[in-house]
Parts: structure tokens; sequence; C-alpha cells
């Protein structure tokens, strides 16, 4: 008797509130206007709230948290004009060495700017909505509300439902080596709006800091881990979730 696999199982919890009939009301194949979504005051500060909550240090400007939020109003209507005008070019991720565990090795860890950070944020607020309706349901990777141990979850009750066999297997450093182009063709397919997409390149080709030199990325998201490619900044906060359609 042929089983029944839950490889489209849904979390126990309810789905999270789809902003997708706001920022496409005509549930049309392609958004064709979202940056002023992601400038608007109000997602500018929610953005700014889960930065904060997040914690962290500052970047290569050295401005700290708390130097941030003393200025809040500022800082925050300083980076919606200059998303609303264009001018936003964000800095280069701060490369610092954390220890690798189990190894003596050292990877590096790339921290960005608070501003930086806040504007990331505020771009993934209004991609999720978009792009999450799409995404397969037994897909747990970097996508709100779904975590390792909804995964785990999953695993444990295929052999329950009668399956035999799990497969663990992995891309080889997938965040280290994406290509820039196919990846924004992939994004293309529901974003139409040539700010939005400018944007997510200015956030990938940033580049990293290292010793007060600067060093380009051409390839990779800057945001991972990426030990076997130097050259890729890490932990560029947010940057995961907009490969999400080249999964």
């Amino acid at each position: 008797m042929a089983q029944t696999s839950s490889l489209s199982e849904r979390p126990l919890y309810p789905p999270p509130r789809r902003l997708v009939e706001w920022v496409n009301p005509t549930e049309a194949p392609k958004v064709h206007s979202l940056i002023d979504k992601v400038y608007h005051p109000t997602n500018l500060w929610l953005a700014w709230t889960a930065v904060r909550n997040n914690a962290g240090s500052g970047g290569v400007d050295r401005v700290s948290m708390a130097d941030f939020e003393r200025d809040l109003e500022e800082n925050l209507a300083a980076l919606h004009q200059a998303l609303r005008d264009g001018t936003y070019q964000p800095l280069p991720v701060r490369r610092v060495y954390i220890p690798k565990p189990g190894t003596t090795k050292q990877r590096p860890l790339g921290i960005p700017a608070i501003r930086d950070r806040v504007a990331q944020q505020a771009l993934l607020q209004r991609l999720e909505p978009v792009f999450e309706p799409d995404w397969d349901d037994a897909s747990f990777g970097y996508r709100r509300h779904r975590s390792t141990t909804d995964a785990l979850a999953k695993i444990w009750r295929e052999p329950q439902a009668g399956a035999e066999w799990v497969v663990n297997a992995g891309l080889s450093d997938f965040f280290g080596t994406v290509d820039h182009e196919k990846l924004l063709m992939l994004v293309n397919r529901r974003i139409a709006d040539g700010r939005v997409l400018g944007l997510i390149r200015q956030m990938l080709a940033a580049g990293y800091q290292e010793q007060g030199q600067w060093y380009p990325t051409d390839r990779g998201a800057p945001s991972v881990r990426s030990i076997e490619h130097p050259k890729t900044p890490q932990n560029y906060i947010k940057v995961p979730q907009v490969c999400n359609p080249a999964l």
C-alpha cells in the first residue's frame, strides 16, 4: 500500500499574516511598485525595532546601536530620504574573525553598519509577503516562524508515516557562491520594481573592509559564513532570505 508523504506539512501554529494582499492587492504575477513601501516611515520604524531587538555592534562607520538610537528620528529620516531619492549607498561590512568551533581555525564575520541593517530589514519586510506564498511548505530555512525544530519534527514524523529513508544532503557553500545575476533574474520573476532590484544589487555588491582596505564581492550573498571563499563578506544580515527564490 502506497504511503502518503508528509513532505508538505506545515508547522503546527497559525501562518504569519499575509501582507501580500496589501503589497500586491491585484495578485498580479509581478509586483511593479514596491520601493515606496520599503522606505515608508512606519516600515523603517518597524525595521529599526527588529534590528534593535537583535542587538549587535556597529560597522565600519563605528556607529553603535546606542549612537544610532540617540539621534533615532534624524537617522531614520535621513535613511528614508536616501532610499526615496535613490542616493542610498550601503557601506561595506566590517570584517572580523572569530574562532571556528572544534578547530584551531578562525572564520570571517562581517558586521554591517546599523543603518544598513535597518535598510535590509525594511526591504525584507516587503519582500517576504510577496515570495512567502510561492515557497514550498516543506522549506524551513530563513523563513519567519519556521525553525530547525520544525524541520526535525517533520523528519521524525516521516518514519512514523512509513518512510524508510531520510537523506541528508546539502549545497556546498551556496550562499558564498550564488551568482548575483541569476539570483536577480529569479527575484525579477515576482518583482518588477527596478529600484528594488537595484537596491538588492547594491547590498550584494557592498563588499567588505579589512584592516582599512576595501574588497569587492562579485559573487555570493554577503551574509553567511564562507571559509572557502574569503572574498565573500559574512553575516550581512537578511541577505540570505533574498536568496530563497534560488533555493
